[in-house]
């Protein structure tokens, strides 16, 4: 591997970590509603936690899951979210190269991003709507200024396509809120999907919802096989769509060419 890529994974795994770390933060404030700003405390003793005991991942292995100061057990959401950003910021590096194309930085600020709503969903069924809004118009410009370029991406760049995207999302769940009256989807998945209209447009938006909703089924037949969840069992769902807005991402153009061959 030739020096200057390998130094581009490495920028990326470092920043990754960095940005974990702030993840994990917003994720924590905007749950119990305070602010971004301000120092880092334990949340059981409530001191502040110094710099040395915030380093991305290192600082949690070096103080083997415990605060420094009461010696109470750090919950794993830290050491994993700050993990799953760094492995992030390496695939993104492994495709793209950080330091010259634009595409690193959608990838990898995406994934990141997509963190937040993953986590919050999955530990106390929320979803941060201003948050979902925020990524969907960045997204949306990313796409509408040509940095994600057509010649990569089977995807429309211009606003007609962004509009079609917009429009078949908010019918689609729209439509399963109003016909279930809220059971098979809330509000929050319904926001979410319009995020992944305005980031992936058509007809990669396709793709993104198609293998949310694979890999969703595939997870509650899992659960329910293993006794972990029963039938009548409320599962969040924007774990699934985040991982389905990154498929897409990552293999949109190979899934959107086999649907389009598989039914027409």
């Amino acid at each position: 591997m030739e020096p200057e890529r390998l130094f581009g994974i490495i920028f990326a795994a470092v920043l990754g970590g960095i940005l974990g770390s702030f993840v994990n933060v917003l994720i924590l404030r905007w749950h119990s509603g305070k602010g971004i700003g301000g120092r880092s405390s334990c949340p059981q003793c409530k001191k502040t936690i110094k710099a040395r005991h915030l380093i991305p991942v290192l600082s949690w292995l070096w103080l083997r899951g415990k605060c420094a100061y009461c010696g109470k057990k750090i919950n794993n959401q830290y050491v994993l979210v700050e993990a799953a950003a760094l492995v992030l910021g390496i695939i993104a590096a492994m495709r793209w190269d950080p330091f010259a194309q634009p595409m690193f930085w959608f990838e990898f600020l995406l994934s990141v991003a997509l963190i937040v709503p993953f986590v919050m969903d999955l530990r106390w069924q929320e979803l941060p709507v201003e948050y979902l809004i925020g990524v969907g118009l960045a997204g949306l410009a990313f796409r509408l200024f040509g940095l994600w370029g057509s010649t990569v991406y089977l995807t429309g760049l211009g606003i007609t396509t962004s509009i079609f995207a917009l429009v078949a999302t908010t019918v689609f769940f729209g439509l399963q809120i109003i016909l279930s009256k809220g059971k098979w989807l809330g509000m929050g998945d319904f926001y979410f999907g319009l995020m992944m209209a305005g980031v992936l447009g058509w007809p990669l938006v396709v793709v993104g919802v198609y293998a949310a909703y694979i890999l969703g089924a595939v997870v509650a037949t899992v659960g329910l096989a293993l006794g972990l969840v029963r039938r009548k069992s409320k599962l969040p769902f924007a774990p699934a769509l985040a991982a389905g807005t990154m498929v897409a991402v990552w293999f949109g153009p190979q899934i959107a060419g086999w649907l389009k061959y598989a039914f027409i």
